[in-house]
């Protein structure tokens, strides 16, 4: 750096008439140094946008193998919930079943109701004849 400044110096020194030979040799490394931190700055930047990008790229990269394992999850889920409907159809057919059986007993309960009843009014009948006749049998008898 030393050799840049001795270099500016000695070719603004025969550009110019100099009258302060301090002046210009703190001109000089004013300059230079404003170079040298905007090169310094500049080539800082440039290796953390190399930096950002590699990240970025990891991260993107990340993001992607999360979202295919999301993926691979719903599709478990939907496999599971698939297999729970199914025994739940399956269920539904049983009960389905059940209830089949369940009427056939019930019509089977009806019927025995009404020979039941039948029975009852019957023997109600048959007794009220019976009544009727020993009365009669008594008083005419």
């Amino acid at each position: 750096m030393s050799e840049i400044i001795e270099l500016l110096e000695h070719e603004l020194e025969s550009a110019v008439e100099v009258k302060d030979r301090g002046a210009l040799h703190r001109y000089v490394t004013i300059l230079v140094d404003r170079v040298v931190s905007r090169s310094e700055h500049a080539a800082a930047e440039t290796r953390l946008e190399k930096k950002l990008d590699t990240e970025l790229g990891a991260l993107r990269s990340d993001v992607q193998t999360i979202a295919a394992r999301m993926e691979q999850g719903f599709a478990r889920m939907d496999e599971r919930f698939a297999a729970v409907d199914k025994r739940f159809e399956q269920v539904d057919k049983r009960f389905e079943q059940i209830d089949k059986r369940f009427d056939d007993v019930n019509r089977r309960f009806e019927d025995v109701n009404k020979r039941f009843g039948m029975l009852v009014a019957l023997t109600t009948t048959f007794f009220v004849i019976l009544a009727g006749l020993m009365t009669a049998l008594r008083i005419f008898g």
